[in-house]
């Protein structure tokens, strides 16, 4: 068995099966070609250093032209490799060593990467916990805490993230004495550039960034976006040979790729991956499943979550994964993959159906693999 074979056993593996995975999406026929280019292979600074870079330079300036197209934003940048280094040279523009940050706590499904001896540590700074409860910044109590203390940066973004932040309260709070607000959209990425769910930027966030590979559908990436010209200059300033050295050409390729399949079909493809998510938990709920809700409703992101302890979540994910349905231990289901290849409501009641009958012990293998042959065509490309 070679590298080939078992690459080639994990595409029909994974194309056998429903992807719930939250923080995983799949990308068009024209993106994966993009990225299995020459580009893959060669190099490109600022200024420039290497010379054969004609083609590459058009395609860095045009991914950037997207992004700010995209996001509405005055200037952005493409080079981080993935959310967690776009989020770390962000909090390294904006932040002091000795400096604070708050942010959503981690033991509340805060971003693992703001722990205490993680990217902190790593940078210098102290991390303050926001008051947090039902997966939601309690927005008062969050004010009279940042107003006290006065953190020169607040990070809003969350692994779970089921509701919209309160950016404009939190923002106006950290602009009264010259902090910034930081928003990590890693997980609804995708859904803030097809319009939907919120707009930071509109709504006072000094930085937008996240991850490319979740809601949004890119290759695995990072993104920035900014409208302040000295700031988008310092993290420009603060970007090559201190976190990045080669940006991986190919993979930029492949941004403006999904930036261009965004901006043509974000708006309806946000729209139904959120009306998906809210059938699934709908469904999942009718079939007897605990499912987290509050008085905002199950969800209003890409995701549906299942609280379990940690052992029964890897036991259920297991369970699912016999009979094809692909979730994570923390059992955070997400609904991107399932409505790029043109799933609806309809289909996410038999979801939460065949996942409720494993739960009980049958195997729906035959069912999901049914399912999975209707939807083979992947929507919202720019694929023929």
């Amino acid at each position: 068995m070679d590298i080939r074979m078992l690459v080639s056993q994990h595409n029909r593996y994974r194309s056998s099966c429903i992807n719930l995975i939250a923080s995983e999406n799949i990308m068009s026929k024209t993106a994966l070609k993009t990225l299995a280019s020459d580009l893959a292979g060669r190099y490109a600074f600022r200024p420039e250093f290497y010379g054969g870079t004609k083609y590459a330079r058009m395609i860095w300036d045009m991914c950037e032209e997207l992004a700010c197209t995209v996001f509405k934003s005055e200037y952005s940048n493409i080079t981080p490799l993935s959310g967690h280094l776009a989020l770390m040279m962000a909090l390294y523009s904006v932040v002091p060593r000795g400096g604070e940050v708050a942010c959503i706590p981690t033991d509340e499904a805060g971003y693992p990467g703001l722990a205490a001896d993680k990217i902190p540590e790593a940078l210098g700074f102290k991390v303050l916990s926001l008051p947090y409860a039902d997966h939601m910044v309690d927005a008062e109590a969050a004010v009279e805490l940042v107003s006290r203390i006065r953190p020169q940066a607040i990070v809003l973004g969350a692994s779970l993230i089921l509701y919209p932040q309160p950016v404009r309260e939190m923002a106006e709070i950290a602009h009264e004495y010259g902090g910034r607000l930081i928003y990590d959209g890693s997980h609804v990425l995708g859904l803030i550039a097809g319009g939907h769910f919120q707009d930071p930027l509109r709504e006072g966030a000094d930085i937008l960034l996240g991850s490319t590979h979740k809601s949004f559908f890119g290759p695995q990436g990072g993104v920035i976006a900014v409208n302040d010209r000295e700031l988008a200059r310092r993290i420009e300033d603060n970007t090559l040979h201190k976190f990045v050295d080669n940006i991986h050409l190919n993979r930029v390729a492949a941004l403006a790729v999904a930036f261009e399949e965004m901006r043509r079909f974000g708006r309806e493809y946000a729209e139904r991956v959120i009306s998906n998510a809210k059938s699934l938990a709908e469904g999942l709920s009718k079939e007897g499943l605990r499912v987290f809700k509050t008085r905002r409703g199950f969800t209003e992101s890409h995701q549906v979550y299942l609280p379990m302890q940690a052992d029964e979540g890897a036991e259920t994910r297991d369970r699912l994964e016999k009979s094809r349905i692909i979730v994570d231990m923390a059992v955070r289901m997400g609904t991107n993959e399932v409505s790029r290849k043109g799933m609806t409501g309809r289909e996410m009641h038999l979801i939460a159906s065949l996942v409720k009958r494993v739960l009980e012990g049958e195997d729906v293998t035959s069912e999901t693999l049914r399912l999975v042959r209707r939807y083979k065509r992947l929507r919202y490309t720019l694929d023929g």
